[in-house]
C-alpha cells in the first residue's frame, strides 16, 4: 500500500521524524495527536515534499522526557494510576501537587496518594509517610476544641444514655443568642 511507505525526511534533515514516527515514540495510536501537539505550540514541524511534517528527534524526546515520568503518563488525557504512582516517584509530592500537575480530581489524587503510602516501599513514599506522620501528629486544636469535638462525636453514639450525658455536657458550652 502506499500509505505503508516510508517517507524519507528532506535532504538535511535526516535526524527528523516523521509525524507517524512522532506519534509511535510518544505511545500514541494515532497522528491526531501529534496534530494536536504542533497547534498547541508543543512541537514544531518543518515541511517537507508536498507539505509532510518533519519534526526534530530531539524536541520529541524532550517533550516525551518533560510529559512523562518513568516512560508511563501520558502527555495529553488520562492518567492511569501506574503513572500517577509513578510521578508520585520521582519526587516527594503532596496530594495538592499532585493535582496541580496531572488536572486530576482532588478526591482521585487523595486515594491514590494514600494507595501509594501504605503500599509502595519506594524510598520517596517512605519519605513521605514520615513527612505526613510528623505534620499529623502535631494537633493544633485547643483542649476545649478536642473536648467539644468529642462530645459532638458521642452524640452519634447508639447508646441513648451516651448520647443524652454528651447533650447535657454540650449545653453549658453553648452561648445563648441574644434576640434584639
Amino acid at each position: 500500500m502506499a500509505s505503508d511507505r516510508i517517507i524519507s525526511p528532506p535532504s538535511g534533515y535526516e535526524g527528523y521524524l516523521s509525524r507517524r514516527a512522532a506519534a509511535a515514540l510518544l505511545g500514541f495510536s494515532s497522528e491526531f495527536k501529534i496534530r494536536q501537539l504542533e497547534k498547541a505550540g508543543r512541537l514544531r514541524a518543518i515541511r517537507g515534499v508536498m507539505g509532510s511534517a518533519w519534526y526534530p528527534r530531539s524536541q520529541v524526546l524532550a517533550l516525551r522526557d518533560a510529559a512523562e515520568v518513568g516512560g508511563t503518563a501520558p502527555i495529553q488525557g488520562r492518567w492511569s494510576d501506574a503513572a500517577l504512582i509513578a510521578h508520585l516517584r520521582a519526587r516527594t509530592r503532596s496530594v495538592v501537587d499532585l493535582v496541580a500537575d496531572t488536572g486530576i480530581s482532588i478526591s482521585r489524587a487523595e486515594r491514590v496518594y494514600r494507595f501509594w503510602l501504605a503500599h509502595d516501599v519506594h524510598p520517596m513514599a517512605s519519605e513521605a509517610r514520615a513527612i505526613r506522620t510528623r505534620t499529623t501528629a502535631a494537633e493544633r486544636r485547643s483542649p476545649d476544641r478536642i473536648e467539644r469535638d468529642d462530645l459532638i462525636r458521642q452524640l452519634r453514639d447508639p447508646d441513648p444514655d451516651a448520647r443524652a450525658a454528651a447533650f447535657e455536657k454540650l449545653k453549658p458550652k453553648r452561648e445563648p443568642t441574644s434576640s434584639a
